[in-house]
């Protein structure tokens, strides 16, 4: 007789990736904790560096990073939206006040108070910078309408990476938005995943500048990371908003520095 044998087959469920807005890299496996509320399982390494979770059950998780290095980061997924056989999740992370700059990174750290010097946390700045020679690329679609989540564009002399932030902007310099993109090479073009639907109405040959996005944390520091090349001097256009205020600056920007400039005061 034979005996009767068990095959136990586990499928992998969700792989997520961790990405440094910053580098364009993966964040380094040492810097995060990555784990789904309320599973138990224990992600798997994989060789990229990523995390795998295997037989997860249900359509839905919450993905939880936590991290002394990155601002902490939750999503939900909808697991039956993922490709089959490539249930990939890409998170991309924001660098907290802890975070050490890369060698000749061009960035700003600034603390936000209100007008009695207490912190202002949960502060979403956008910035981005105005000359048009540094342009990341430009839009080729004839019209990009809002709600679009996505454009083709001619790319220009930086590589765009996975997570890179970009703003278009009109030409009285006015209605100026940010996305992060997801940017695949077709040809001599790129075509740009983006994160978040468009507000505006752009059109063809529309500018696509660097930027950097970020939310300040609960002691009202925030970080502006923008990678590569930017303004050799200059400033750059800052909107802050604060649940249900928004203010315009314009900031200073150094090329290959990162400053941390005096403590910005916002008062009503």
């Amino acid at each position: 007789m034979h005996s009767s044998q068990s095959t136990t087959v586990s499928r992998c469920s969700l792989v997520i990736r961790t990405t440094d807005v910053w580098t364009g890299r993966p964040a380094a496996a040492s810097a995060v904790r990555v784990r789904l509320e309320d599973v138990r399982a224990t992600p798997l390494r994989t060789s990229e560096g990523s995390w795998a979770f295997l037989d997860i059950h249900g359509n839905f998780c919450t993905i939880i990073v936590e991290s002394d290095m990155y601002l902490p980061c939750t999503r939900q997924v909808d697991l039956s939206t993922l490709k089959q056989g490539h249930p990939v999740v890409e998170l991309f992370l924001m660098p907290s006040r802890r975070y050490t700059p890369p060698a000749s990174a061009s960035g700003i750290i600034r603390r936000l108070t209100d007008g009695a010097g207490k912190p202002l946390s949960d502060v979403e700045v956008f910035a981005y910078v105005e000359d048009d020679s540094m342009a990341r690329g430009r839009i080729l679609d004839e019209e990009v309408a809002p709600g679009s989540t996505k454009l083709r564009c001619l790319p220009g002399a930086t590589k765009l990476k996975n997570g890179d932030a970009l703003a278009v902007r009109g030409k009285d310099g006015k209605g100026a938005e940010c996305f992060r993109v997801l940017p695949t090479e077709d040809g001599e073009e790129l075509r740009l995943e983006l994160d978040r639907p468009t507000a505006g109405r752009w059109k063809r040959h529309t500018l696509l500048l660097p930027a950097a996005a970020a939310v300040s944390d609960r002691d009202g520091w925030v970080l502006l990371p923008f990678r590569g090349r930017v303004s050799p001097v200059g400033g750059v256009a800052v909107r802050l908003k604060h649940e249900d205020r928004t203010l315009e600056e314009r900031w200073p920007l150094e090329q290959g520095k990162t400053n941390v400039l005096p403590d910005f005061v916002w008062a009503k």
